[in-house]
């Protein structure tokens, strides 16, 4: 039978497995959002309101209806339009003849490039990727890096801050550039 202590080390590795698993995937989510919502990625353009439907649940979330802005795409260089564009946009304050500055993903696919779009989704990578650092001694160690007999190394711990007060900073500065826009 196993002793206690490596019964606790296996549980709080399963528990870091756990959430580098969803570190990583927000990491990765956030990343790519990011870069389209930063015009890093995608064919940069904009988007003209037509008219607005009202959708129930389109698939960002089980429940609830949501904003669908119709209408058409113009990439900046003028080489790619779309005339049945569809923006899924959390906003509802666009108004008809408005132009939102977005990037195309993909046929069908548009990412509203404001500051307060990209910085959530730098926000939500940055949280993916803390979390995933957050995971790494207890996947390795089995428990916390720093315990008496056994000290991790002093950076962690220092890392692992400043990377919580970088999500904390995008996140108040997310919200501070929604409530500007």
């Amino acid at each position: 039978m196993p002793a206690s202590g490596s019964r606790s080390r296996l549980g709080a590795r399963a528990v870091g497995v756990l959430l580098l698993v969803t570190g990583l995937a927000l990491l990765g989510v956030g990343a790519r959002d990011a870069a389209y919502a930063t015009r890093l990625a995608g064919t940069p353009g904009t988007f003209r309101v037509l008219y607005a439907d009202r959708a129930h649940g389109d698939g960002r979330s089980s429940g609830g209806f949501r904003t669908v802005w119709h209408g058409t795409f113009t990439s900046a260089d003028g080489r790619v339009t779309d005339d049945d564009a569809v923006l899924r946009d959390e906003s509802d304050g666009h108004r008809p003849a408005a132009r939102i500055p977005v990037t195309r993903a993909g046929a069908g696919v548009y990412y509203t490039a404001r500051p307060n779009y990209a910085l959530g989704w730098l926000t939500l990578g940055l949280a993916g990727g803390s979390l995933a650092a957050t995971a790494f001694p207890l996947v390795r160690f089995g428990g916390a890096s720093r315990r008496p007999g056994r000290p991790g190394p002093r950076w962690f711990g220092t890392g692992l801050r400043v990377a919580w007060g970088c999500v904390a900073v995008c996140a108040a500065a997310a919200l501070l550039a929604a409530v500007a826009v």
